[in-house]
């Protein structure tokens, strides 16, 4: 299964395969519905995909994503734009993105217990 996710102008990003961490569970092609990426996130890095698993609920951000930044200063723009207007935080990176997803899936664990 591969992804193509695309800021026309921005920024793009490509993923090969998605296997959840999780349960390891790895879609087979681009119809499977198994995998959400309604969590992801735009940074001044480019587009960051988060990706939940609808078989265990576990939330990740793929490691072999392939990033592109098209237009370094528009995408810059559009960030700090998008954020004014949803009053969301902004992610400047991979990283910080990273950190959310490892406190939701925490948040999750702990609701459970």
């Amino acid at each position: 299964m591969s992804l193509k996710f695309r800021l026309k102008g921005l920024a793009e990003t490509f993923i090969d395969s998605i296997t959840c961490p999780g349960c390891s569970y790895e879609a087979e092609n681009e119809e499977d519905l198994s995998f959400k990426t309604d969590l992801s996130r735009v940074t001044y890095d480019g587009i960051i995909v988060v990706v939940r698993c609808q078989k265990c609920g576990h939330v990740f951000v793929p490691e072999n994503q392939k990033h592109g930044i098209i237009n370094s200063q528009r995408l810059r723009n559009a960030v700090d734009l998008d954020s004014q207007h949803t009053g969301l935080p902004i992610f400047p990176d991979i990283k910080s993105v990273k950190l959310d997803v490892e406190k939701m899936n925490l948040s999750k664990a702990e609701k459970i217990q």
